[in-house]
Order: C-alpha cells, then sequence, then structure tokens
C-alpha cells in the first residue's frame, strides 16, 4: 500500500478563493521566540486530505464610518493576484502603524498539515508559511527509506521546528528524529481523523468540522495527473522507542 503524501502543489506550481476564519487549535512557527522549538509528529497526507497548498491574504472592508478595516484572511488555491478587498500595507516604523495608500500586502504561500504537538498532546494543524521551512520539510520527506509511514498514514518519525534569531535575521529550522508510532496515538487518529478535513479551508470552513458531504476541496485519493507524489515505504527500520507517548 502506497499514500500520497505530499500536496503536489509543494513540488510544482499550483485553482479559486475563499474567505475563512483561522481555526483552533492551529499553530504557526511564527509563534516561536528566539531560541524556541517544538516538536511535532505528521498525521496523514494529502491524499487523505490532511495537507493541503494554497495562498492566503489580509483583508479589508469598508466600514460603517466609510473607513477601510481589517476584514480577516482570504484563502485561495492559486496566486490571488491583486484582489479589491487586498489589505494594505501597515508603516511599521512609526509607533501609531498607519496603513500606506497605494500599497498591499503580499500573498504569502502555505502548507498545512495535521499533526500531534508533544507539548500539548493534541491534534494541531500546522500553518506553514516560510518558505524555507517548507523546502526543508521536502527534502526529509523525500528520503522515504529513512522516515517511513505507517500503513494508516502516520509518521514514523518526529519534526522539530526552531526559530533563531528576532525580525529580519529570523531564521527557521527542522530536525527530524525517527520515532516509533505509540499504540495511543494510534488510537486517537483513527477516532479522530474524520473529523479534520483540511480542504475545508478553501470553503471558508473550519478544518475541524470534518469532510463536508458536498464539499469541493482537494480529493482524498488518486494520483495527480502531473505525478507530483511521493510513496512512502512502511520499512521495517529499527525505530526509537523512546518518549513512547510521542
Amino acid at each position: 500500500m502506497t499514500l500520497q503524501v505530499l500536496p503536489p502543489e509543494l513540488l510544482e506550481g499550483p485553482k479559486d478563493k475563499i474567505e475563512t476564519k483561522e481555526p483552533q487549535p492551529y499553530w504557526k512557527p511564527s509563534s516561536l521566540k528566539d531560541g524556541e522549538s517544538e516538536e511535532f509528529r505528521l498525521l496523514g497526507c494529502y491524499e487523505t486530505g490532511h495537507a493541503i497548498m494554497g495562498w492566503q491574504y489580509a483583508s479589508e472592508k469598508r466600514r460603517d464610518n466609510g473607513e477601510l478595516g481589517f476584514a480577516g484572511y482570504v484563502v485561495t488555491r492559486t496566486h490571488p493576484g491583486q484582489p479589491d478587498d487586498i489589505a494594505r500595507e501597515t508603516d511599521w516604523s512609526k509607533p501609531d502603524r498607519p496603513k500606506i495608500d497605494g500599497t498591499f500586502v503580499k500573498p504569502r504561500r502555505f502548507l498545512a498539515w495535521v499533526a500531534t504537538s508533544a507539548a500539548r498532546a493534541r491534534l494541531e494543524v500546522l500553518f506553514i508559511e516560510q518558505k524555507s521551512l517548507r523546502e526543508q520539510l521536502t527534502e526529509i520527506l523525500q528520503e522515504v527509506e529513512d522516515y517511513t509511514w505507517t500503513e494508516e498514514g502516520l509518521a514514523n518519525f518526529s519534526i522539530k521546528i526552531s526559530r533563531k534569531g528576532a525580525g529580519l535575521e529570523t531564521s527557521y529550522s527542522i530536525l527530524p528524529k525517527v520515532r516509533k508510532v505509540p499504540d495511543k496515538i494510534k488510537s486517537t487518529w483513527e477516532k479522530e481523523k474524520d473529523t479534520i478535513w483540511l480542504p475545508n479551508f478553501f470553503e471558508g470552513k473550519d478544518p475541524f468540522d470534518g469532510k463536508q458531504v458536498e464539499s469541493k476541496g482537494l480529493p482524498a485519493g488518486g494520483t495527480d495527473k502531473r505525478g507530483a507524489h511521493v510513496n512512502p515505504t512502511t520499512a521495517k527500520k529499527k525505530v526509537e522507542e523512546s518518549q513512547a507517548e510521542f
């Protein structure tokens, strides 16, 4: 049995637009402070609807007083260009952080993946906007002989995401470590996997509401026509028994 692990857009180029609110619980690498790190185990994959790629931008709308104000984020499958509701840039050099008319924020590409947190022992959505992290993760996931997956689509390894520096000097890194999947995580995943469906992002719905009956999100199954996929192995390589609950 093989699973399509990587969203094909992670290897190639990216399809429409929907407004969405960020769900809870979710986690972004930018929440780390200098010198901090967090560890996760990836759960599910692109083929099962637990990993997606897309674009996100901040939007603005005119309020009752006639002024433009922040109106949440909009998620799109492909680069949105410069839509009418895209927010203006903020002048961070001034204390009152005024908006700069005539300029607009740049849409940011993201990778979202379901994972379990070592620190909080719960299922979360990793929301990765940093290109450097996506590239590092792509390299790791293509080492299919070293970093394998169970038949259920659970990573036989953890990833430790670290931050170093602040501001323009910020850098991020990922360190993988082979770890056997404990039975507790397997049972939790079996009970909860159907409650999370990341393509809901593209419908403006909460990923934690599960797959919608009339979902128009990315398909859970099949092989992308471009052939951009990774077939993980279920190698019998010895894995670390420590941290049995993670």
